[in-house]
């Protein structure tokens, strides 16, 4: 969705209070508690940055700003800044990755594979049952693609399921399943955990509590993930009638399997060669989890990273002819498939997530002790429970990147005394991922937000989101609570 890009005096307004926040507060706001004042500084740079996204300045240029601001602080210098974030093997594999999924999405095939999976005959006049099968389908999707795109092929499909059976833009059934997909669209985005943000509060987290002698590993943050998205798609699916009262009356006599089948539902050669080897990037880190030292030439196969792994993928796929053209057109991918703003956001996030959270300025000592206020000796459950529902009501308030990355230091420590009693907390760190990516309730909650908001559906009653949409909360917080305590107690 395009927003409108004139200056009006609200506009100019918005943008004169967040170059305040981000240039001005920390210098005359008195410090306080534990915040020194560069702290307040870190603060104020948040604000003002979260802001201007927020009112619709785009990403990249409001990123940029956030990064200059943090060099005037005296915190850092640009060149340090280029280097702890865009020359980090975080911020390589999102670029690499965007690469590689550019590739699925032009040859069709993660919309063959969602089209597969929703068009199975047993789903013929099971309304509730389809709807649980499509919401696990943009959860996959989500994963294996993206979330934005998950997202958008999930509009296409129900529009097209709408118009055929007859729902129109003021059904419930429309609208609930718009926010269906959002949500495990969403959340599907935060399984894999060298992807986007989750490869990012991954590695946030793994080098302290590997520090302080707690064990973490991606195979069990990927069952922990994994079992939070179906739980997710189950509970979603089954509130759409139940929770958000939507009519089935129309779907259930609808043939869904010609419906979705459109476009057909089988992998054609160029299809098949790209899904296989997305797949053969996909397992590289779970092969190297399992892989012993003692294998020949382990050192070299351990060095290449999951970032140079998907570099040989895009490769490969860039040398694979099918009819005559590559899978993957290299040259043309890197100049279409990477969206500059979301990297140039995790740098800057990533460079003002490490000022906030230095021990030094007192910012995380602050909000530890507001956490800690908050979580205090709460039983394991409680916590994970608690952690998602404030992550949950923050990520939809303000960017869902800056959230994960505060929560994700602010509990950190809590992380490693919870490790430390036998509970593997790898399977937590999903809980703030998935819970942050899950913003959909304002524009400035997170990149899909807008194009949510923003449709036709949504647009015909604004308001129908901040009443039955905040299901959303009770619904994901039950569902993916229960799966990472289970992971965490079993695994």
């Amino acid at each position: 969705m395009q927003r409108n890009q004139t200056y009006t005096t609200q506009k100019v307004i918005h943008l004169v209070v967040s170059l305040f926040f981000m240039f001005l507060f920390g210098r005359i706001c008195p410090t306080w508690g534990p915040v020194t004042r560069m702290g307040v500084q870190a603060i104020g740079i948040f604000l003002g940055g979260i802001w201007m996204i927020a009112q619709g300045f785009g990403m990249i240029a409001p990123s940029f700003l956030i990064m200059l601001a943090i060099i005037l602080t005296g915190f850092t210098n640009g060149t340090d800044i280029i280097t702890s974030t865009l020359g980090s093997s975080t911020v390589w594999q999102l670029i690499v990755i965007f690469v590689v999924l550019y590739a699925l999405t032009e040859s069709g095939t993660d919309a063959v594979l969602a089209r597969w999976m929703i068009s199975r005959k047993g789903l013929n006049g099971r309304p509730v049952l389809f709807t649980v099968v499509f919401m696990a389908a943009m959860t996959v999707l989500g994963a294996l693609a993206s979330a934005l795109g998950a997202y958008m092929f999930s509009i296409a499909m129900i529009d097209s399921i709408a118009e055929t059976v007859g729902y129109d833009n003021s059904s419930q059934w429309k609208k609930a399943m718009y926010t269906g997909a959002i949500v495990t669209a969403s959340v599907g985005g935060g399984i894999l955990p060298f992807k986007g943000m989750a490869l990012m509060i991954y590695n946030l987290l793994e080098s302290g509590l590997v520090e302080a002698g707690v064990h973490v590993d991606q195979v069990s943050y990927i069952a922990a993930a994994m079992l939070s998205g179906l739980f997710i798609s189950i509970l979603a699916g089954l509130s759409i009638g139940t929770l958000f009262k939507a009519d089935f009356s129309k779907l259930k006599d609808a043939d869904v399997a010609t419906i979705t089948s459109v476009g057909g539902t089988r992998f054609n050669q160029r299809q098949a060669w790209t899904m296989v080897l997305f797949v053969i990037g996909v397992l590289y880190s779970v092969v190297m989890i399992w892989l012993p030292r003692s294998f020949p030439n382990y050192d070299i196969i351990n060095g290449i990273g999951q970032g140079f792994w998907f570099v040989l993928i895009a490769v490969l796929m860039f040398f694979i002819h099918v009819d005559g053209q590559p899978l993957l057109n290299l040259d043309q991918a890197m100049g279409k498939a990477v969206n500059w703003g979301i990297v140039m956001a995790v740098c800057a996030f990533t460079a003002l997530g490490m000022m906030v959270s230095n021990a030094d300025l007192g910012v995380r000592d602050w909000l530890s002790g507001l956490m800690n206020a908050l979580f205090g000796n709460m039983p394991f459950p409680l916590f994970v429970i608690v952690l998602v529902l404030l992550t949950l009501v923050c990520t939809n308030v303000f960017s869902n990147t800056a959230t994960a990355v505060i929560i994700g230091t602010v509990v950190g420590p809590l992380l490693i005394n919870y490790g430390k009693s036998g509970i593997n907390v790898s399977c937590v760190i999903p809980g703030i991922v998935m819970s942050a990516l899950c913003a959909f309730l304002t524009m400035a909650a997170g990149g899909s937000a807008p194009l949510f908001l923003g449709t036709d559906c949504m647009q015909e009653k604004p308001n129908w989101v901040l009443t039955w949409g905040l299901w959303v909360f009770p619904i994901v917080t039950i569902a993916s609570s229960l799966a990472y305590i289970i992971c965490a107690y079993i695994l």
